[in-house]
């Protein structure tokens, strides 16, 4: 069965004439994508300038490289397709960050190329998902043995639509049907079994496994750059936002046209930040722009830092996950609340270590308010704080490194091999002192000037997040100036420059290039900036938050075209 399955398959992919190696230049709208240098922005520009938007301006759209589903978009797709919450993307390998020259180049995981175990893992995926389908609720009619043949038919076409996210193609159903019949006749399968060949087969083609929804209608040259079909609209749209495949609605809109403008879009777009799946789609933004699913990998000296247990990990993973839900998700959904509330919600073990008194009492989490002088916002709860601090101490140039690189989107230059290593706590000093004597080093001065002083201003927590004004028994230095917007900026400590940051056009500009990463599934081009731009418009301090940001980027002239690839034959 398996054997006549894969062939099958095999052919079922060809026929397509869409999927390449997601890794090669073979793919339509396939470019070079640039890497977080100025702005995140870098690489190739459209020739064209569709809907341009007042005098002079030029609307460019970047590549669109083939894109395989991530664990999590696998595993909310099989689960709206089948009904079936076994998680079976779990098993599979990890997604993979962006990287090159070992320096990360985004904070998202994508998915990699298919390798043997991974494709292994997709052939026993897409077995068991098939077997345990409820074929009697997916059918869409009740043959009867005069008409199986039929509603086999009606079946291919109605879920395939789900399935591949547009409808499919004749000669992809006549392969499914043929693989249909040659399993109902080499295998003496009944009616069930055969449509069991065809879910499995469709959950191992590449229409599936790929964001690639072209649908029937050939791709639109206009000005020079592609126009998505409806489907590739749907679909993005779907993901982008919900992290899973288009509902009804938004099927039946590109079926009907109805995803061809600005306001289309927009209007789909508000209707899908009403879905549970809206919610979950940003939690897992917000989790990997931040870095926050990498707290269950941290671990600190159990020596220096004994109350740090898988137990508290989950505490503060919890209390970052409340903060972010119910500030941009049920909230304001404004970067600047993010970054300055000092509400928090406890349990008492995270209460003991912001110092609470009422942790003595406490029994199960509760909200309070932190000391308004040592906390306020992301940057200063103790989650965020023992995510980069080191296992020893705070590691005040890898926070500040990474405050640099998410929420400014600069790039932090490889470390030259020749760069000493700071000196330890039993040679005297604060940890700023020290950090700060290793910076001044002639090999270390052309990076560590760009973002050390984001770092040192966190100096008040040590390096599980815990407050203090006494390091190595010598008081606290907090205090600094880093460039942002253009100009220097003074603050007294991580409170201060948390306001300051929440106050940044640069900040909020990172924001919505992130978003732009995450919804286009790749790293920036300079063709990207234009969109990017008039969708930070969106949410100035004055006017939309996030969901704002996020419409207006779906409704982008980046989003919703690409870049032809070199080679490709358009109408």
């Amino acid at each position: 069965m398996k054997k006549l399955l894969l062939f099958s398959i095999l052919g079922l992919v060809g026929c397509t004439a869409q999927i390449a190696d997601p890794n090669g230049g073979s793919t339509p709208g396939a470019g070079a994508g640039g890497g977080l240098g100025s702005g995140m922005f870098g690489g190739p520009t459209s020739p064209g300038a569709p809907g341009q938007t007042g005098a002079g301006a030029t609307a460019q759209a970047g590549p669109m490289p083939l894109r395989r589903l991530s664990r999590d978009e696998y595993d909310a797709t099989v689960a709206d397709l089948l009904g079936d919450t076994t998680h079976p993307g779990r098993d599979f390998p990890e997604d993979e960050r962006d990287e090159a020259d070992g320096q990360r180049l985004s904070p998202f995981r994508r998915p990699g190329a298919v390798g043997s175990l991974l494709a292994s893992r997709l052939l026993d995926a897409a077995s068991a998902l098939a077997g345990a389908a409820d074929v009697a609720k997916l059918l869409p009619c009740q043959p009867t043995s005069a008409d199986e043949a039929k509603c086999a038919d009606s079946f291919v076409t109605q879920f395939g639509l789900k399935a591949f996210r547009r409808p499919v193609l004749p000669e992809e159903k006549s392969r499914l049907l043929a693989l249909y019949q040659q399993v109902r006749t080499a295998e003496s399968a009944d009616f069930t079994g055969g449509i069991r060949a065809i879910i499995e087969a469709m959950l191992l083609s590449g229409p599936f496994l790929y964001h690639w929804e072209l649908g029937p209608q050939p791709a639109t040259l206009e000005g020079g750059l592609v126009q998505l079909g409806p489907y590739e609209i749907a679909s993005r749209l779907s993901y982008f936002l919900t992290g899973t495949m288009p509902d009804t609605e938004l099927l039946g809109a590109a079926a009907q046209g109805k995803l061809a403008t600005e306001a289309d879009v927009t209007a789909q777009a508000t209707r899908l930040f009403a879905s549970p799946r809206a919610k979950a789609s940003l939690r897992n933004f917000f989790q990997q722009w931040l870095g926050l699913d990498e707290m269950p990998e941290r671990s600190k000296d159990a020596a220096t830092y004994p109350q740090f247990t898988d137990a508290l990990k989950d505490s503060m993973i919890a209390e970052l996950n409340e903060l972010t839900g119910r500030v941009m998700l049920d909230g304001d959904g404004r970067l600047e609340s993010l970054l300055t509330d000092g509400k928090a919600f406890v349990d008492p073990a995270l209460a003991e270590l912001y110092g609470l008194d009422a942790a003595g009492s406490m029994k199960s989490p509760e909200a309070m308010m932190l000391a308004p002088r040592e906390r306020s916002g992301l940057l200063t709860r103790a989650g965020f704080q023992a995510l980069y601090g080191g296992p020893k101490g705070s590691n005040p140039i890898k926070r500040g490194a990474e405050i640099y690189r998410r929420l400014l989107c600069g790039t932090v230059p490889k470390p030259p091999a020749n760069v000493p290593p700071a000196k330890e706590p039993s040679e005297g000093g604060t940890t700023r002192m020290r950090f700060a004597e290793h910076g001044s080093n002639a090999c270390a001065k052309g990076c560590h000037g760009l973002f050390d002083a984001f770092g040192f201003a966190f100096e008040n927590y040590d390096g599980i997040g815990r407050y203090r004004t006494l390091d190595n028994d010598l008081p606290v230095d907090a205090s600094g100036s880093v460039l942002l917007d253009g100009a220097q900026v003074s603050f007294e400590d991580g409170v201060e420059l948390s306001r300051k940051l929440a106050d940044s056009q640069q900040v909020r500009g990172c924001l919505s290039a992130q978003v732009a990463s995450y919804g286009l599934g790749r790293t920036l081009t300079d063709a990207d900036r234009a969109s990017v731009d008039a969708a930070t418009a969106a949410y100035q301090p004055t006017g939309g938050g996030i969901r704002a940001l996020l419409a207006a980027f779906a409704a982008s002239t980046t989003f919703r075209y690409r870049l032809p690839a070199e080679g490709e034959v358009l109408k």
